[in-house]
């Protein structure tokens, strides 16, 4: 019985992805304002917390960053698909074609 279920394909969660999400986009932190965005590499627990991301989320998102995308939480696998789907209309990077400086 545990083969069996070992045997059956893996099903990908739907993600509806556009070009938006793949690219790095250039936008300021006054756009981000203005849009009402939250920035992933700015914002403080209180920020994530309003998102409705629990404490193991935002603990995984404030440690993994630099982020360059936000699609860079799921591909990195800081947050699952679902919680990403939750809050990706939320969330955007601020110059995100910066140069990325990893300590």
């Amino acid at each position: 019985m545990l083969l069996r279920n070992w045997a059956q394909p893996w099903r990908v969660a739907d993600i509806h992805l556009t070009t938006q999400d793949l690219d790095y986009q250039n936008l300021s932190p006054e756009v981000l304002v203005s849009d009402h965005l939250t920035d992933l590499n700015e914002a403080d627990a209180a920020q994530l917390r309003e998102l409705g991301l629990d404490s193991q989320s935002m603990e995984r998102l404030i440690d993994n960053r630099p982020y360059r995308s936000k699609l860079e939480l799921v591909s990195r696998m800081v947050l699952a698909e679902g919680v990403y789907a939750a809050i990706k209309d939320k969330v955007a990077v601020a110059d995100g074609r910066e140069p990325v400086k990893v300590a």
